[in-house]
């Protein structure tokens, strides 16, 4: 079992944040390595326990297929999901505002390298590789929503 931790500090307050990144359809807008993320009950409604997706997620070059369960959601302070098919893992999210326009996010992720990589490729290097994909998909969010913040401080609109 491989694990991540990640955190970031960003300028956006803890409802818009929360409210962005448990969509997980929005997910490719802001993870590189996510080609396809749908929800499979079609409901625009937040996501609850049970709420499952489809999702595309690329590495290595690969096109891994698989399925996303969410099994935890507290808001707006904790959200977790499974992911099972060609890559198994848990996510977990940490939500914490840190001030009224600051929010900081910490992702855990335990996660199974895929055997036809892990067979083909030293883990190690998958592990790297995951990593400083996971610190990228992290400054993309971090970058997208405070792109919105700004963007509403320019338009006058706080």
């Amino acid at each position: 079992m491989s694990n991540l931790v990640l955190a970031r500090e960003i300028y956006c307050p803890i409802d818009e944040v929360w409210a962005y990144h448990t969509d997980l359809t929005r997910a490719p807008e802001w993870w590189p390595n996510v080609s396809e993320c749908l929800r499979i009950d079609g409901e625009h409604a937040p996501p609850s326990p049970g709420t499952s997706y489809i999702w595309r997620y690329n590495m290595l070059g690969r096109t891994f297929k698989g399925a996303i369960t969410v099994q935890e959601v507290k808001a707006p302070t904790r959200f977790t999901f499974t992911v099972a098919g060609q890559i198994n893992g848990t996510f977990r999210h940490e939500y914490r505002a840190t001030a009224k326009t600051r929010t900081r996010i910490t992702l855990m992720v335990d996660y199974e390298v895929p055997g036809i990589l892990g067979k083909a490729v030293n883990v190690l290097f998958v592990e790297k590789r995951n990593a400083a994909d996971a610190e990228h998909a992290l400054d993309q969010l971090k970058e997208h929503l405070e792109a919105e913040v700004i963007a509403r401080i320019d338009a006058g609109v706080v």
